[in-house]
């Protein structure tokens, strides 16, 4: 009966979008047929002004025979692009009972090869630095007997040009540059003069915009020495520790580049300050905690100093916390001080805990590659639905690492991130027995072909030496919701207990997603979870969730909204969540 109440609304779902599909397609003006084209297919259907026009109603004959007549001449440079120089064109155009259509047969022909480079280096890097300058030319992606492909041209050059510019040589240019076709052979010439100009060396910063936070913090936070050889890395580097600070809005390190001044070249950084202090009040929804509300506070120059000061306030279906953190000036070293408190209760599953948490970190202000050390006091009392209640504290020190490889980091297409944590503390004074934890965690991105994406994500974690009862929550593992294993409700898989479900001392979860583009901003998935909490390794049993799912690249980040079945429910659960779990 179940299965029955499911595919009844899933058919008329599935109806009601075809017949929406049906009454919103539009009838083309016109039909194209490419034929022949292979693996070019793509191109010219993405690129023929006569494929673009094609859904335009109000297409006049005349129109639609002039964009005819110049697609053969399109197709050849198109084709052109990818290294075939002399490809044969059919055209046939037919006109009956007013339906058009226009037919193109395209034989590529043979590729154009790449017969000869040459590679010419001028300036003072080909006597400063003769060993960069033969690496550069191993270097070069363009070899002989290889296609040649205009975007790898393109790309060689940039690529070479790159090389110098980016260290020692901001000057450098591409001064002449010739790929030579003959499509009788079918074969490509290239030559390429390149000039490093001078070398050039970083002078004293100069800072522009600066009012309300100290010369010392951006001095401490500096990665160049008057003297040094220009580097564009050492440029970055600056630029990402000032933005990470959070006091700017915006910095922006640059030199002028002027070949006839290249040594000791003042470092210009133009900075957009942050406001000191600022209030924001927000209200949100989730299907993992329902309805909330939020407020947070922040001080830049907290006491008059150059520290800041973060609270947080939230309530919501599941908790209400109330968090404050203390981030003390960047040290030379990039390592920021930090101080945290944080009071919570949660209502979860039956479990209702009290808790607190207090520590001290020191942290690195890269999201790239984020560390973090120091030491945590946990405690909490937990009150199970048989009215038992317990207490529990530990003192754990930790360390965390999380390298993030993304082509963006709020909307990501590609990359991974990767993380672990790894804490313990001994039996004494706070402990009731030896606590060690290790977690681990990694997220995988990866464009299959043109309009689909893998999504893949796994979490590991396990507490040992210590029993369950002898362990704060916070050091606990459950898992179930929105962002972790669909199909299930807000971490209502764990370990049974008292009528409740709570924190177990191991966690494994797995999760595959396929995504398809059907535009650039909205996508459809379908995804299998599958993951547990559990006492023990013996006791662990995976609980699987398959589902299908909408996808919105927002502003904010990517919008998820999933309908998941969960296998040991029986059930299906509806999803809501914003961004990525990194």
């Amino acid at each position: 009966m179940r299965r029955h109440s499911l595919h009844r609304p899933l058919r008329r779902v599935l109806c009601a979008a075809g017949l929406l599909l049906a009454l919103t397609t539009t009838a083309h003006a016109y039909t194209v047929e490419v034929t022949g084209a292979g693996e070019f297919a793509d191109l010219l259907e993405r690129h023929l002004d006569i494929r673009r026009h094609q859904n335009d109603p109000d297409m006049s004959e005349d129109e639609w025979l002039r964009l005819a007549s110049i697609t053969p001449q399109q197709i050849r440079e198109l084709l052109a692009t990818e290294g075939y120089f002399s490809p044969l064109i059919k055209e046939e155009l037919v006109n009956e009972s007013g339906e058009r259509l226009a037919r193109f047969h395209v034989e590529p022909g043979a590729p154009t090869i790449i017969d000869a480079v040459d590679i010419r280096f001028h300036g003072p890097v080909v006597t400063e630095f003769p060993q960069r300058v033969e690496r550069l030319r191993r270097q070069w992606s363009l070899t002989s007997g290889e296609r040649f492909t205009q975007a790898g041209w393109t790309e060689a050059k940039n690529a070479l040009l790159k090389g110098l510019l980016v260290r020692d040589y901001p000057a450098a240019a591409i001064t002449a540059s010739e790929a030579r076709i003959e499509p009788e052979r079918q074969r490509a010439a290239l030559s390429v003069d390149i000039d490093s100009g001078p070398a050039f060396t970083f002078g004293e910063l100069q800072i522009e915009g600066l009012q309300r936070y100290s010369r010392a913090m951006i001095d401490s936070l500096n990665p160049i020495q008057p003297g040094d050889r220009y580097s564009q890395e050492k440029l970055n580097e600056l630029q990402s520790r000032l933005a990470d600070t959070g006091y700017f809005s915006s910095a922006y390190p640059s030199i002028d580049v002027d070949p006839a001044h290249p040594r000791r070249v003042p470092v210009k950084v133009n900075l957009a300050e942050n406001p000191r202090k600022q209030l924001a009040l927000g209200l949100g929804f989730s299907t993992d905690t329902g309805a909330g509300i939020q407020a947070k506070w922040l001080d830049r120059h907290f006491l008059q100093r150059d520290w800041r000061l973060q609270s947080q306030l939230e309530l919501n279906r599941e908790a209400s916390l109330l968090d404050t953190a203390l981030y003390l000036p960047v040290r030379g070293n990039g390592w920021v001080p930090n101080f945290h408190t944080r009071f919570e209760r949660t209502t979860t599953a039956g479990e209702v805990n009290d808790k607190l948490r207090a520590g001290a970190r020191m942290s690195t202000v890269s999201p790239i590659d984020e560390r973090n050390y120091g030491i945590t006091y946990y405690a909490d009392r937990q009150k199970l639905p048989d009215s038992a209640v317990n207490y529990r504290q530990a003192l754990i020190a930790g360390y965390g690492y999380t390298q993030r490889r993304l082509d963006n980091l709020i909307t990501p297409r590609r990359g991974y991130v990767a993380g672990f944590e790894f804490g313990m503390g001994p039996k004494g004074l706070v402990n009731e027995a030896n606590i060690v934890r290790f977690t681990a965690r990694a997220n995988w991105l990866k464009p299959l072909q043109r309009d689909w994406q893998a999504v893949l994500r796994g979490e590991f974690g396990q507490v040992m030496l210590a029993k369950r009862t002898e362990v704060p929550s916070d050091l606990l593992f459950r898992t179930g919701g929105a962002q972790s294993v669909r199909g299930y409700g807000y971490n209502t898989l764990g370990v049974q207990q008292s009528g409740a479900i709570v924190g177990g001392r191991v966690l494994a979860v797995v999760s595959a997603e396929l995504v398809y583009r059907v535009t650039p901003q909205w996508g459809a998935a379908v995804f299998h979870d599958a993951g547990n909490a559990a006492d023990s390794w013996r006791d662990f049993r995976f609980s699987h969730g398959s589902g299908i799912g909408a996808r919105w690249r927002s502003p904010i980040g990517p919008v998820n909204l999933d309908l998941a079945y969960g296998h040991a429910t029986g059930q299906p659960q509806l999803h809501f969540s914003v961004g990525y779990v990194f």
